[in-house]
């Protein structure tokens, strides 16, 4: 067998095992939402720390493509979450950015208060996505998510997980987008404790056609 056939072969065990690991973390993070409630532990928290967290974590992927991480959260800008589901919905959507953003794009994060809700808004420079996917993206079917993410644009577990994460948080996700013009995620979380719980039976829905 040629060397470079041996390399192709390797690089795909490793990307298969890479998409493995990954697909279990999700499934770990799932299992959170459902059945370790006592794991769950919102406070007051600020926000720009998890921001600064994230971007730290990705900013190796980012500077591979040459790709601007900026935010514009000014200090003490206070939310009511649970830690751990906050860096994990950050770290989500900005990951995804980056995979769908092109060499020298940018991705920014800024927000705004709207009554008692923040509403943060993390806008990228990629591909977008048709209106189909938008519609499907937080309610994927089982296919799509067995299906290689080069071939799905936008589409995968790891928003489904998201939106059960902000739910949880008692705050809401969704997204515009125009193809060929970039995507804007915008979801929302409480500036202080709710008087209502979020709903605990609450659970992610997945169209098993």
């Amino acid at each position: 067998m040629e060397a470079s056939a041996v390399k192709e072969m390797l690089e795909l065990i490793y990307k298969s095992s890479t998409d493995e690991l990954e697909m279990l973390d999700y499934l770990v993070d799932w299992a959170r939402i459902k059945y370790a409630s006592e794991a769950f532990s919102p406070a007051k928290i600020e926000l720009v720390k998890y921001i600064d967290k994230v971007f730290e974590t990705l900013k190796e992927n980012a500077s591979l493509k040459t790709i601007n991480l900026h935010h514009e959260i000014e200090e003490n800008t206070i939310v009511f979450a649970d830690k751990k589901m906050l860096l994990s919905i950050i770290q989500n959507i900005v990951s995804n950015a980056i995979k769908h953003t092109e060499p020298g794009g940018k991705i920014s994060i800024s927000s705004k208060i709207n009554e008692d809700k923040l509403v943060v808004q993390i806008k990228d420079t990629g591909i977008g996505m048709s209106k189909d996917i938008q519609k499907k993206l937080f309610t994927p079917q089982v296919k799509v998510l067995s299906e290689k993410r080069e071939s799905n644009k936008g589409a995968g577990i790891g928003l489904l997980l998201v939106k059960g994460f902000l739910e949880k948080c008692g705050g809401e996700i969704w997204v515009e987008s125009i193809e060929g013009q970039g995507s804007t995620f915008y979801f929302t979380l409480p500036l202080d404790k709710p008087e209502n719980k979020p709903d605990e039976s609450s659970t992610i829905v997945v169209d098993e056609k």
